[in-house]
């Protein structure tokens, strides 16, 4: 099989995954239903790049812009089910039940808002749309050899390296937005390896991996930082900050040890991806299984209501 069908088998792949995330989403919008969606999404934006860097696709943008804006009704709602799912690890008593409870309200409004957002129309729409895209590429299929594809391939993964290394560098611990712009081009850089998979070969599946678990740490921070900034404004608001004192402290103390692991583990994935500037993109993406070490870390927060002395 050559590299162009595998990737139109890979397109064709992704589409189907948004397609059964997306009745999931619909008909149970749970958090883990909410995930799938937005990673099956991410990943088949990853995949038009790819196809979009060899057909020229005019249309192809356009259409990645449409499943980002589906990323972004979404985003709301997934931020909620994550800051109840880290409030319902906390002793459920006084304010913190009472913060649980405007959550939840929240989440329901969310919730309802998102399902007529998901409607049968909206996906058909899609649907035409990634089929003309496929279409396309399918008719230039016998224009691309597996060597102009290996080009493509190297070229974007070397465009996402690159902003990925620009956003480490511009990093600031105190800085929220650093951080979050970090993210996101760690999350382009990741799905692009794994767009790009059917290519590399299975050895690249390892990296994909190491990329999650260092893009997990990223994203636990912030979300730590949500939920404490939510906290501070929902407790000023209703005259109980003194009280929320103590969660907030304990959320302060665990973006901070989050952020000491960022800068651990960022250092040395950086240094990983510089000893690889001369070579070729795809032989990099090996030796990008130096990040592998970084443990992946969960929001385990204690159950008492004051922080535990040591």
């Amino acid at each position: 099989m050559t590299h162009s069908e595998e990737l139109l088998l890979s397109l064709d792949k992704s589409w189907k995954q948004v397609s059964t995330a997306w009745k999931k989403a619909r008909s149970k919008t749970s958090e883990g239903s909410v995930h799938d969606l937005r990673v099956s999404t991410r990943r088949l934006i990853a995949m038009l790049d790819m196809t979009q860097a060899l057909s020229k696709d005019n249309h192809i943008p356009k259409l990645q812009r449409r499943f980002k804006k589906v990323l972004k009704r979404m985003g709301p709602l997934r931020d909620l089910q994550v800051q109840l799912g880290t409030v319902s690890r906390l002793r459920q008593a006084g304010l913190v039940q009472d913060f649980k409870r405007t959550l939840e309200r929240r989440e329901r409004r969310a919730v309802d808002k998102i399902r007529k957002q998901l409607m049968k129309h909206a996906k058909r729409r899609l649907a035409v749309r990634v089929k003309d895209v496929r279409s396309e590429f399918t008719r230039l299929q016998q224009k691309l050899n597996d060597d102009a594809i290996h080009r493509s391939i190297e070229r974007t993964l070397k465009a996402r390296r690159n902003e990925f290394l620009t956003s480490r560098r511009r990093f600031q611990p105190a800085d929220a937005d650093t951080l979050h712009k970090m993210r996101i081009a760690l999350k382009k850089y990741r799905y692009s390896v794994e767009a790009a998979l059917p290519v590399l070969g299975n050895s690249a599946k390892e990296r994909a991996r190491d990329m999650q678990t260092f893009q997990k740490l990223l994203g636990d921070t912030r979300d730590v930082e949500l939920l404490r900034a939510e906290l501070e404004r929902w407790a000023a608001k209703r005259g109980k900050k003194i009280a929320a004192v103590p969660v907030l402290d304990r959320l302060t103390q665990k973006k901070e040890d989050l952020l000491k692991k960022i800068n651990d583990s960022a250092a040395s994935f950086e240094h990983v991806l510089e000893s690889e500037k001369l070579k070729p993109v795809i032989e990099s993406i090996h030796a990008a299984g130096a990040v592998s070490n970084v443990e992946s870390p969960r929001l385990e927060m204690e159950t008492a209501a004051k922080p535990k002395s040591n």
